[in-house]
């Protein structure tokens, strides 16, 4: 009698449990599906195509330049502006490095002249005794090729630099074992007051460096 009764018992709990596991997958799925959408799990799972939103405000295009406003550019703003060498050269005792002037703001503006250029020792003193002489790169050209003749010099044009362009200008001295040891290079901008600093370990050799005009340059910086 007992067998008998715990027989259907014994049934009766196994299809309990089943019924409960299948009970609970069903609510497991639907409930995994719930947190498939839930908007906790949103911010882990973004839409790659939904807008998005920039620091500031909603993301938009910056318009290009047009050339009404380069006819009508001011001067370069020594703050929107950034200097790096692009290029270097060596021809015996001569040697020049390219550096450029690059316009990292969104309007156009005028740049034209010759830079500045001061020098600086490892211990940060400037080099008084070394002048800098205004040319044309065609005269440098002449001076390390020795085959092209020089063109007559002329006042140094003036560059409109669009966002992102770049003027570029040579500096140019004769180096040795016994010159002047210098550092750095500092760079201003003509009609600016803010110096650049350009890493140039060199030596200095003739009393005199060279500086070209600022030209409209392809140079990536």
């Amino acid at each position: 009698m007992f067998r008998r009764l715990l027989f259907p018992v014994a049934a009766g709990c196994v299809l309990t449990v089943c019924a409960g596991c299948a009970g609970t997958g069903a609510a497991g799925k639907a409930n995994v599906a719930a947190q498939g959408v839930a908007p906790d799990d949103v911010a882990l799972h973004p839409n790659p195509n939904a807008p998005y939103m920039l620091p500031g405000g909603a993301p938009h295009l910056i318009p290009r330049a047009t050339a009404l406003e380069a006819d009508n550019a001011g001067p370069c703003d020594p703050d929107v502006l950034s200097v790096e060498e692009i290029a270097g050269d060596v021809s015996g005792v001569f040697r020049s490095v390219k550096l450029a002037f690059m316009n990292r703001g969104a309007m156009p503006c005028k740049l034209g002249g010759y830079p500045s250029v001061a020098l600086v020792t490892a211990e940060g003193e400037n080099i008084g005794s070394v002048a800098m002489e205004k040319v044309s790169s065609a005269e440098v050209v002449a001076e390390l090729s020795k085959t092209r003749p020089a063109e007559a010099s002329g006042p140094a044009p003036t560059v409109t630099l669009m966002p992102h362009a770049v003027a570029a200008f040579l500096v140019v001295w004769t180096t040795g074992p016994e010159c002047s040891r210098v550092s750095r290079i500092l760079v201003t901008a003509p009609g600016t007051r803010r110096a650049f600093t350009i890493a140039q370990p060199m030596r200095i050799c003739t009393g005199r460096i060279q500086v070209t005009e600022l030209r409209l340059d392809e140079g990536d910086v």
